[in-house]
């Protein structure tokens, strides 16, 4: 128990740190000294520092992608889109630290591909669950990987949005980016 206590702190002290000074700003002696452990005791956990960014970043990408497997496994519409959009939104209002660093992760070079995650290639079962709403006329027939982006990209615009004004209207913003992606005539 001791040791999942001592491995949660050094992982919740880099989250902190990495957030507050950026992922390249932050040593491992300062994560030690945040997290109240010798410097050395760090590497008990993790062999590298890249180790830990990977370890966070694969925890807290697991952690946002739960309800993933349920939109993968239902047909494209307006309905199975806007609440996986919704889900994502939520995840970020409600976890604004770990979705700063999220943001931090993804375009940094510890981004690699992990093979560990629970949902392994789920970029790729994204693009084809966008390939059968583009074939089915559900969305517009534009690149796969543009909406993809676009998704990403409008989530987070409305995470930052919800997040500066405290609204509470989330459908609306949902519509502004189906708007941009539905299929018409």
């Amino acid at each position: 128990m001791v040791v999942e206590n001592k491995k949660k702190k050094i992982l919740e002290s880099a989250l902190k740190l990495f957030i507050e000074k950026g992922i390249d700003n932050t040593s491992t002696s300062l994560i030690s000294k945040e997290a109240g452990i010798a410097a050395g005791t760090l590497y008990i956990y993790f062999e590298t520092k890249v180790a830990l960014i990977s370890e966070l970043g694969t925890s807290i990408q697991e952690e946002s992608l739960v309800s993933f497997q349920d939109l993968i496994n239902s047909s494209v519409d307006y309905e199975s889109l806007q609440k996986f959009w919704l889900e994502r939104v939520e995840w970020g209002v409600n976890n604004p630290d770990k979705y700063k660093f999220m943001l931090q992760f993804k375009s940094s070079p510890y981004n690699i591909k992990n093979t560990n995650l629970k949902i392994p290639d789920h970029e790729k079962k994204l693009l084809n669950f966008i390939e059968d709403g583009i074939k089915n006329k559900i969305l517009k027939d534009l690149p796969p990987k543009y909406i993809s982006g676009f998704f990403s990209a409008h989530v987070g615009f409305t995470v930052e949005h919800i997040i500066k004004t405290k609204t509470k209207e989330r459908k609306i913003f949902f519509e502004t980016f189906f708007d941009g992606i539905k299929y018409t005539n």
